[in-house]
């Protein structure tokens, strides 16, 4: 059933932390109806346009490539309002970065999953260079050090009514240890 022809609000859930810290693993077998994910647009991008995620971001903000990129994301914010359980698997480093995902659901209850990293840091960059081979996925460290800058914690007087700490490092370390 679309919330938007229910009484009861939305439930969106933001994840919050740099890449490379289990954002993404910690969705799987969760019970979210939609997920927001420019990760997983950009992916499709590449696919379609036979590119990698590096090339992709080396791309001029203005190409056709990026703007149809920016047109999915819309579209994809658009449709998550018909949905109750909405996760957001984007970064949402800032105030202002999550202050832009409640703009998008004025009747919804928020809640935090910000994700553990202090004093990680260069374990997420070796698991971001792991990643970058296995996958392609190439995260240039002085993004990863920027995202690590930027952070802002995550707070209630935000409007979320749980926030919930998440570590995913020691976990994805581990299981990587043991393989």
């Amino acid at each position: 059933m679309s919330y938007k022809s229910s009484s009861i609000a939305p439930r969106v859930t933001l994840l919050i932390g740099p890449a490379c810290v289990g954002k993404s693993s910690y969705l799987q077998n969760r019970g979210y109806d939609f997920v927001v994910s420019s990760d997983n647009i950009v992916d499709e991008i590449c696919k379609l346009h036979k590119l990698t995620y590096s090339q992709f971001f080396e791309l001029n903000f203005n190409s056709p490539i990026r703007k149809k990129q920016r047109q999915l994301f819309n579209q994809a914010i658009e449709e998550s309002k018909n949905y109750r359980n909405i996760v957001w698997d984007l970064t949402n480093l800032t105030r202002k970065d999550r202050a832009k995902v409640s703009s998008h659901y004025p009747s919804a209850n928020f809640s935090a999953i910000e994700f553990a990293y202090k004093g990680w840091e260069e374990d997420i960059l070796q698991l971001s260079h792991e990643r970058a081979k296995l996958t392609g996925k190439v995260i240039p460290d002085q993004v990863l050090f920027s995202m690590f800058k930027r952070h802002e914690s995550v707070s209630q007087n935000e409007g979320f009514s749980r926030i919930i700490s998440v570590n995913m490092i020691s976990l994805i370390i581990d299981s990587r240890n043991a393989a």
